[in-house]
């Protein structure tokens, strides 16, 4: 889902993150507490203050996301979208053999695994090493090739025999030493050694300077500062491929115009098979104060992960009931909901169910935001959300909550608490209406959300015998309901 909102759907409940607003550009963590305090204080007035959303183009563009989208920074308390955390790679491994390739051999390795893992070049199967009948040398000997169980191509098409069946990769390495491409990648690479050799020498001599930096610019401000002959006298880069006269091409360039190397042309059954790509798992932190958000195992069998803080699992879920179960054999009071057609000046039911994610008490507050669009009325605007517990998932004889329904009469809801509709486990259902005061496209209606609750670790942690610190989490969501006739 992308992170605006969806225009083609009609029911759906985004989240939205103040990274826009709040967030700083530099990476670095703030160690300050001074300074994180301000950072927090800043975050939590622009949650709270209201937002401009007074026409439907102005709400398109603010950063919203599904909240299986957010993270939960429980450092900051804050929401963290995709775009304000910080990507690093937490390990690398083949897809195919599933080997784990250690860091610092990922940049010799070229990226790609080391071992007898290669793409058929017609297919992109994955190839197999086999045991085969040499074709080359006397009869009767044995040689290992390539083989793909899919298209039927094997190495020998191409040339490709070796010697043992381990290894594979470095014997093709051996084979590809005297190629075309491996001696102009060589020249390449002695030629800008060289010019980086020299401008390092001028930039110590005339500024005292090592670093890449001033390498840099040197080359882009060369004749600039003085002594810029050692440079500038260095003679340009000449292909190895040609010969010394430039009008005729040696056999080495015409090789690299063949069409083994270059992709797409050719018969692709005389290319050369590739190596696979590795894969990496990518660890998340918060790009305000560093803290780890997700941390996946290193292992690429393992799909656990070490941390993992989801806005999820800290935020209650909101979504639109389209069928809530009644209580003894009565018919469903609440089918009909979320179905009513939105008309201009005609009020219409709307409810929206929060479920508790955290095995502790949550107190929810409800308020509506500016919006010229329609009128909202939050029937519950105060309630307690019960913790969660894993044993109301199985209990199917429980009997559910159906406090009141909106076609109750008027005493029957002052019974129970106002606009609490349906109640079961750790989810509670409440009612706004909603009455559109012009025609538009996409109603969406901003709820700001505030909810208290206390530390559940604090309680599991019996050495600390401090009262729980309270947690208050303020948040925007907006609720899309389709279009207004």
């Amino acid at each position: 889902m992308s992170s605006e909102l969806d225009s083609g759907s009609q029911l759906g409940v985004l989240y939205y993150c103040p990274c826009s607003g709040c967030m700083r550009t530099t990476d670095a963590p703030v160690k300050d507490s001074k300074q994180k305090r301000e950072f927090a204080e800043l975050a939590e007035e622009e949650c709270r203050a209201p937002l401009d959303i007074s026409t439907q183009k102005q709400l398109a563009v603010l950063r919203t996301w599904p909240i299986e989208k957010l993270y939960y920074c429980d450092d900051c308390s804050e929401v963290r979208c995709p775009h304000c955390v910080i990507e690093e790679p937490a390990g690398y491994h083949c897809p195919n053999c599933t080997f784990d390739v250690p860091t610092a051999s990922v940049r010799s390795e070229k990226n790609s695994c080391a071992r007898n893992c290669f793409h058929c070049p017609v297919c992109t199967h994955v190839l197999v090493v086999v045991v085969v009948e040499s074709t080359q040398g006397d009869g009767g000997q044995s040689c290992s090739v390539l083989s793909c169980a899919v298209c039927m191509w094997d190495s020998r098409e191409i040339g490709w025999e070796f010697e043992t069946s381990t290894g594979i990769s470095a014997q093709i390495e051996r084979m590809r030493a005297g190629g075309p491409a491996v001696k102009e990648y060589a020249s390449l690479l002695d030629y800008w050694r060289t010019v980086q050799r020299t401008a390092s020498a001028t930039a110590v001599g005339s500024h005292g300077l090592t670093s890449s930096a001033s390498f840099k610019h040197r080359l882009t401000s060369a004749g600039l500062h003085g002594n810029t002959t050692s440079v500038d006298s260095l003679p340009p880069y000449k292909a190895a491929c040609y010969v010394d006269s430039g009008a005729e091409l040696t056999e080495d360039f015409k090789a690299l115009e063949d069409a083994n190397i270059i992709p797409f042309n050719g018969d692709p059954r005389t290319k050369e098979p590739q190596r696979v790509r590795l894969h990496m798992k990518l660890s998340r932190r918060c790009r305000m104060c560093h803290h780890i958000l997700i941390k996946p195992e290193s292992k690429a069998h393992n799909s656990r992960f070490k941390i993992q803080l989801l806005a999820a699992n800290f935020l209650p879920t909101i979504t639109f009931p389209n069928f809530l179960p009644a209580s003894k054999a009565r018919g469903s009071l609440l089918e009909h909901l979320n179905t009513t057609p939105l008309r201009v000046g005609s009020t219409a039911p709307v409810v929206l169910r929060f479920a508790n994610p955290l095995y502790t008490e949550m107190d929810v507050s409800v308020d509506v935001g500016e919006l010229d669009a329609a009128q909202t009325d939050v029937l519950a605007p105060r309630f307690t959300l019960p913790p969660f517990a894993e044993l109301w998932e199985y209990d199917e004889d429980e009997d559910d909550s159906s406090l009141a329904s909106p076609s109750a009469s008027s005493s029957g809801r002052d019974s129970v608490k106002r606009g609490i509709i349906h109640q079961h486990g750790n989810q509670i259902a409440i009612q706004l209406d909603v009455t559109p005061r012009a025609q538009t496209q996409k109603l969406t209606i901003p709820l700001c959300i505030t909810c208290t609750h206390l530390d559940d670790m604090a309680e599991m942690d019996t050495s600390d015998t401090s009262t729980p610190r309270r947690i208050v989490n303020t948040f925007w969501a907006y609720v899309s309901l389709g279009t207004v006739n």
